[in-house]
């Protein structure tokens, strides 16, 4: 699930409901499957029952007003909400109150969420980080007695529907009182609030109003919810699904898995020799965080989408060579989904190829076969293998970084040469036609052109398909079996991305990704826009 469509969750405040008012409540949200998230007042022989069965959707609802029954100061009022539910998963206070000196004690209570905000049909509510370590606040989209003030006591959820389904967090927070006596007004709620402790099947029917209120308005909103095939989440399912990281500006996830070069070294690069080339890209490399998997893509969505490519177009089992695998999380991938082939991964890297190494340890129980990892100059290894012995070779963005055009055709005949007959090579680089593509449709949409080369991407020579094609196939012999790509999530990653968050700045951990690459999963990996090209070459069977 993701945060561009509507995640939903009940929860309610008891506010010293009678037991009759809570076990209706329950059992109104139990008879559509839904489970919600309670914060407790007080000891209810109904709520230590449900506590019982779901020990995890239970918090704890402390009143540091005035007066309190809880207590006469914020420590002794923790003390004693805990008393009553010492399992306490989370918290909202009465009246959402809130001070730093009570979320430093719940987090110390071992508290790492609460709902105690209220956003009133506030699109787009993500998880908030809060200045004390280690609690996230998940804040209300929804409460019955906001609805009444902010309406005047419009129950009818057609007016509401374009909030309820917008993006966000959808969490409900609705009183057992007002749910089971269906208070549609402040008026009506003054009326019956001297009766919250006693309300019960004697006295239901004189109480309960009988127009459309908060009781009609809930079974009406589950119902609508439940009709579009969607569910409702609590509030700790929310919590471990949305991690508060994910939505924080810094994209901290992705910051070894780029090698940081100046201005000065870009320009210095390409005065260098090919071997000096070759030293800056290795020694670029030992800044990454090799056993981090995604550590040489930090655009892992593609990286995942370029696998998939990969995977499809193996044919009958073979032996698989992986020219500059890096720390070999394509290699990897593979093997979750070989059994018994032959791979073996190459890279100059020592830093990679350690990394490779703990990776494939790491997922040891999951491999159906087992990757080997020589730490090696690619390009002199190959020139080792014996002619027509190996069934598949793949590379991802090794051919782009080597120093010269003259080197890449270099490494095609090289790989021509170890391939066995109708064996292939799986050509995972940068095209020049879709890069160019990509920048022509992001500048008539009014987005910066991406410079070809930068510090950012000091070594790139990006493969110009007319030419290298025709290279490939009349000079060497390949046979060009097929070319895709990855238009769709181009398309939506670095063109739809940036036009929606602007001013902001793109994300690589966006859900925008997420959902470009679940499109372009379910479509053709069709070429055209975006750098990233799959080209199926092969070699003839005499």
């Amino acid at each position: 699930m993701t945060l561009n469509q509507p995640i939903y969750c009940i929860t309610s405040d008891v506010d010293w409901a009678s037991d009759y008012c809570i076990g209706d409540f329950l059992q109104l949200t139990r008879g559509f499957g839904v489970t919600p998230t309670l914060f407790a007042t007080h000891e209810s022989r109904v709520l230590n029952a449900f506590a019982n069965t779901n020990p995890d959707d239970v918090g704890v609802h402390p009143n540091f007003r005035p007066n309190s029954s809880h207590g006469s100061d914020y420590l002794s009022i923790i003390d004693h909400v805990f008393r009553l539910y010492p399992n306490a998963a989370t918290f909202r206070s009465h009246g959402y109150f809130d001070s730093s000196d009570i979320l430093e004690e719940m987090a110390n209570r071992g508290v790492r969420y609460d709902s105690n905000l209220c956003l009133y049909l506030q699109p787009n509510i993500v998880p908030l980080r809060l200045a004390v370590p280690n609690i996230t606040r998940l804040p209300v989209f929804w409460e019955d007695d906001s609805h009444w003030m902010h309406t005047g006591g419009d129950w009818n959820l057609r007016n509401y529907l374009d909030a309820f389904t917008s993006p966000g967090l959808k969490i409900i927070d609705v009183h057992p009182i007002s749910v089971c006596l269906n208070i549609p007004s402040e008026e009506h709620y003054q009326k019956v609030r001297g009766h919250a402790k006693t309300v019960s099947a004697g006295n239901l029917e004189a109480l309960r109003h009988k127009g459309a209120g908060a009781r009609s308005f809930l079974t009406e909103l589950i119902e609508f919810v439940k009709s579009r095939g969607q569910r409702f989440y609590t509030l700790r399912e929310i919590y471990k699904a949305f991690p508060v990281e994910s939505f924080l500006a810094a994209d901290t996830r992705t910051e070894r898995r780029q090698s940081v070069h100046s201005d000065e070294e870009h320009a210095k690069y390409w005065k260098m020799t090919e071997a000096e080339r070759q030293e800056f890209l290795k020694d670029s490399y030992r800044q990454r965080d090799a056993r981090d998997k995604y550590a040489t893509s930090r655009d892992y969505h593609a990286r995942e989408l370029e696998i998939q490519a990969i995977a499809r177009n193996l044919g009958d089992k073979g032996g698989i060579l992986d020219l500059g695998c890096g720390n070999g999380y394509t290699l990897i991938s593979l093997a979750s989904q070989l059994r018994g082939w032959k791979l073996v991964g190459v890279d100059f890297s020592e830093n990679l190829i350690e990394g490779a190494r703990h990776l494939a340890a790491q997922e040891r129980d999951r491999l159906q076969s087992s990757p080997e990892f020589i730490c090696a100059d690619a390009i002199r290894y190959i020139g080792s293998v014996r002619d027509s012995s190996v069934k598949y070779v793949i590379s991802e963005r090794f051919v782009q970084n080597l120093p010269t055009v003259e080197w890449q055709k270099g490494i095609a005949r090289e790989i021509h040469r170890i391939l066995e007959p109708g064996g292939r090579f799986l050509m995972c680089e940068g095209s020049l036609d879709g890069f160019r593509a990509l920048n022509d449709l992001r500048g008539k949409v009014g987005l910066s052109i991406i410079p070809e080369t930068s510090a950012d991407n000091v070594t790139a020579i990006r493969i110009d398909s007319d030419e290298f094609e025709r290279h490939v196939t009349s000079e060497i012999g390949f046979k060009l079996i097929g070319k895709f790509g990855f238009s769709q999530y181009f398309i939506i990653s670095r063109v739809l991305h940036p036009l929606m968050v602007a001013p902001m700045g793109p994300r690589f951990d966006s859900p925008f990704n997420e959902l470009a690459r679940l499109i372009q999963e379910n479509m053709g990996f069709d070429p055209g826009y975006g750098s990233n090209y799959l080209w199926v070459l092969e070699k003839p069977r005499a």
